[in-house]
């Protein structure tokens, strides 16, 4: 009974939300001074904000237009072609299973992007509701499209390779730190999970950082403000992306030109979406303007998901600080275009 009251908890604080942001867009147009000039903070404390013409490059749920999200095998292609793709973050997204383990699952329910239908005789398989070891049974690349085909559909059992098994958060780390070849990379973590599983997805995801000594090197988000608020409260001192609700009040107060400091924001950056991503910019979150005014209040802007090379072009040349994108190679060249 508990969850379900949290669930729609969660849902009516998307509402609110969303309903705060409606009359932003009636009244206030796209916005933004066309004629703007990226501005630079040399004396910035937060390690997300980036040089103009330089922003991070991150990998969307490990380069999920290259491999299976969120996969062993994802990350393994990025390892293996860092040369040739040097990305700087890696970006996936965990959950909680029934048992307690943190493991990478962007959707709620395992259906769209698994065999877990078949697996499981029904529909509506929530990872919470499923253990590491039932999970295990899985065919993480069942619905991957690669060049047209879906090369890894129909494999099960022993056919499923060992990296599109499920995998878990600590053991994707350190696989990543042990392969990594001396690079440092960033790591944007996403906890999926809502209301009580939400909370134990972020203990133990603090245990799975701090074990490892990453607390300079994570970033994480939720887009549910209980787990939020969670992780303000009980884990102030790892670097945070804003809540929908605080992303809302972060525009708004751009857009009236108030001083964003009045409400002390806490949160280390923005994570909003952009051109196709952002319902073809019904919105405009992408001008100069707004992110000189998000770097005076040392808060780092990150756009996702942004596929398109134009878009990526656009947002080098506004001062974007970091692209998240299922392409991580298209991503580089169109950066190194701006330069």
């Amino acid at each position: 009974m508990t969850a379900i009251f949290l669930t729609i908890k969660n849902i009516f604080n998307g509402f609110v939300a969303a309903a705060m942001l409606i009359p932003i867009l009636l009244t206030m147009g796209e916005g933004g001074d066309p004629n703007a000039i990226a501005e630079a903070y040399p004396d910035s404390t937060n390690p997300y904000i980036t040089e103009h013409l330089d922003p991070d490059i991150s990998a969307h749920r490990s380069g999920a237009g290259l491999a299976p999200q969120n996969t062993l095998m994802a990350f393994e292609n990025i390892i293996a072609n860092q040369a040739e793709i040097p990305v700087d973050m890696l970006e996936f997204d965990v959950q909680a299973t029934k048992d307690g383990e943190l493991v990478l699952m962007h959707d709620l329910t395992y259906d769209n992007t698994t065999n877990a239908v078949e697996a499981f005789g029904k529909k509506n398989n929530f990872v919470s509701s499923i253990t590491l070891e039932e999970a295990q049974a899985l065919n993480m690349g069942e619905n991957f499209k690669g060049n047209g085909d879906y090369p890894y559909r129909g494999l099960r059992g022993e056919d499923i390779p060992y990296n599109l098994h499920i995998a878990t958060c600590d053991a994707v780390i350190d696989y990543v730190e042990a392969n990594c070849g001396g690079k440092t990379y960033k790591y944007c973590i996403e906890v999926k999970s809502i209301g009580i599983s939400g909370r134990k997805a972020v203990d133990r995801l603090y245990e799975i950082i701090t074990e490892r000594n990453l607390q300079d090197r994570v970033i994480w988000s939720t887009f549910a403000p209980d787990v939020s608020s969670y992780m303000k409260s009980e884990y102030p001192e790892i670097s945070r992306t804003a809540d929908a609700i605080e992303a809302v009040q972060f525009y708004f107060y751009y857009r009236l030109g108030f001083d964003l400091q009045d409400v002390s924001p806490s949160y280390t950056a923005l994570q909003i979406p952009y051109g196709e991503s952002a319902f073809n910019n019904i919105i405009n979150l992408g001008h100069t303007e707004m992110l000189n005014y998000a770097h005076k209040n040392n808060i780092a802007v990150q756009y996702w998901t942004i596929n398109n090379e134009e878009e990526i072009k656009h947002l080098t040349k506004a001062g974007a600080d970091c692209i998240m994108t299922d392409y991580p190679r298209r991503a580089i060249e169109a950066v190194a275009s701006c330069k």
